[in-house]
């Protein structure tokens, strides 16, 4: 699928589901400053290197309601990353989301059901990096009491990117807990549980040629990754040069793991409020190549 026809894709939802003027719909601005301490997603101590990233968001809801107890939500959100120090990070995302709910039972802490499948394109600085995929989640909520909510899901994404190191054939399970602290004020936590690949980046050529020479049916072999070189790799080289960092390589890791987010919603008004969260990862690979990181960021959220 080229990019030319997903653009045209994206936009032709956008102009199907605008048509539907009788159906409620938002806008929503999110505009912040994340920090994140390892954007190589290195597992070596050498590698490891942090960068400031400025992000600015626009999207919008549809909402259609199917049945009483039923609604559908089509959105479509467009979101860009630019990266202070590491510009070849720096991406625009663009999505399209079709979103199930169903709530049977109407009672206060009746639990409430949906289906979603989001379809993305990223544009990265660095070309390797650019890809799109879909991602599909199922998942379920409910209210605890007046002041806590739960929410939980199993999500799945493929993407296929320009560089195969870079393809995400993941798993997600996660679990939410609301907890409203004040009536402006809402504290939440999130637990959740990756299985799947992850792209890490290293300027040590000897660490990077091993795990891609020990690997099996999970990884690409040295001979698949000589047929992709670069333009400026010597020739026959048995690793991708990443252009996003200096004297980097990069190398797909087969990983699980554990994270948590632990946040805070502070609304200014009924349609805006601040939000600010940290979120920890830590990883595990069974050749030992264990990482961890933790990305903190301020947002600012509008909804028109």
């Amino acid at each position: 699928m080229t990019k030319k026809f997903n653009l045209l894709f994206l936009l032709y939802f956008y102009s199907v589901i605008s048509q539907a003027a009788e159906t409620p719909y938002s806008f929503n601005l999110n505009a912040g400053a994340l920090y994140d301490d390892n954007v190589a997603r290195a597992t070596l101590d050498q590698d490891i290197v942090s960068d400031t990233i400025a992000n600015l968001g626009l999207s919008a809801d549809y909402r259609l309601h199917h049945l009483h107890e039923s609604i559908i939500i089509l959105s479509t959100t467009v979101d860009a990353y630019q990266y202070q120090d590491f510009d070849k990070l720096s991406n625009i995302l663009a999505s399209i989301k079709a979103d199930y709910q169903i709530k049977p039972s109407h009672g206060y802490t009746a639990p409430w059901y949906h289906a979603s499948l989001e379809y993305s394109l990223v544009n990265y600085q660095s070309s390797l990096r650019d890809s799109d995929g879909f991602t599909f989640e199922i998942g379920m909520g409910k209210r605890i009491n007046d002041r806590i909510n739960f929410r939980s899901g199993l999500l799945y994404e493929k993407f296929e990117a320009e560089a195969d190191e870079f393809d995400i054939d993941n798993y997600r399970i996660y679990f939410n807990f609301d907890f409203k602290t004040h009536q402006h004020n809402t504290l939440y936590l999130t637990f959740g549980y990756n299985d799947g690949n992850v792209a890490t980046s290293t300027t040590d050529t000897s660490t990077a040629t091993a795990k891609t020479s020990t690997a099996t049916d999970k990884s690409t072999s040295n001979t698949q990754l000589q047929a992709h070189h670069l333009p400026n790799e010597p020739s026959g080289a048995p690793l991708r040069v990443d252009d996003a960092f200096q004297n980097g390589f990069v190398y797909q890791l087969d990983t699980t793991a554990i994270t948590l987010q632990v946040g805070d919603n502070f609304a200014l008004s009924s349609h805006q409020s601040i939000d600010a969260s940290v979120f920890y990862y830590s990883t595990s690979d069974s050749t030992d190549a264990d990482y961890n990181g933790i990305i903190a960021q301020l947002s600012y959220l509008h909804r028109f």
